[in-house]
C-alpha cells in the first residue's frame, strides 16, 4: 500500500550553506545559522542519510524505493535537497519542478503548509544558479502559506543579501 503525504510528514531541517555544505547537530536539528534552509520528509528511504550528510546513499535509497513505498511528491521533495547538496543543479532543477507541480496538482496533499516544501526547496536551488528573483518568489510564496521560521529566515536573509548588494555593499 502506498504510503500517505498525510502519516510522518515533518521534516527534518537542513541547513544548506551557499557552498552546499551541510550542518546539522547529532539530534538532527538545524542549527542557528546565516545559510539558507532546505526541509525532507520524513519516512521517505534515503532521508537519515540526506540528513547525515552521506547524500549519495540517500539519493540511492530515494530513488529505489518503489512507488508502493513513497509517492512522487515526497520522493521530489527529498531528491531536490540531495541534488542541492551535491551541487547537481541539472537534476535539482528537475526534482526542485516536479516537487512543486506535484504540490499544485494532487490532491494526496494535504494542506498549503506541505506545499510551502517544495517552494522552499526550489528557492534554494534557484539560489544556488543565480535566480535571486525566482528564489525570493519563492521564498515568499512558502513563507505565505507557512509562517515557519525556516521560510521567514529564508526571505529574510536573501531580501538584506539583495539590498545590501543594491547598496553596494557585498
Amino acid at each position: 500500500m502506498k504510503k500517505s503525504i498525510v502519516n510522518g510528514l515533518i521534516c527534518a531541517t537542513l541547513v544548506l550553506a551557499a557552498s552546499a555544505n551541510v550542518m546539522a547537530d547529532e539530534q538532527g536539528q538545524h542549527i542557528k545559522s546565516n545559510a539558507y534552509k532546505m526541509v525532507l520528509v520524513e519516512d521517505v528511504p534515503g532521508v537519515n542519510a540526506l540528513q547525515s550528510g552521506d547524500v549519495e546513499a540517500g539519493l540511492t535509497a530515494t530513488l529505489s524505493a518503489s512507488k508502493f513505498a513513497v509517492d512522487d511528491y515526497s520522493r521530489n521533495v527529498n531528491l531536490c535537497a540531495g541534488y542541492v547538496q551535491l551541487a547537481d543543479m541539472e537534476k535539482a532543477q528537475k526534482a526542485c519542478s516536479a516537487a512543486v507541480k506535484s504540490a499544485r496538482t494532487q490532491v494526496a496533499i494535504p494542506s498549503m503548509t506541505v506545499r510551502a516544501y517544495a517552494y522552499n526547496n526550489r528557492g534554494v536551488m534557484k539560489l544556488l544558479n543565480n535566480d535571486n528573483i525566482g528564489a525570493l518568489a519563492d521564498f515568499k510564496y512558502a513563507a505565505k502559506v507557512d509562517h515557519s521560521a525556516i521560510y521567514q529566515h529564508n526571505v529574510e536573509r536573501l531580501e538584506a543579501a539583495l539590498n545590501n548588494a543594491q547598496n553596494g555593499m557585498m
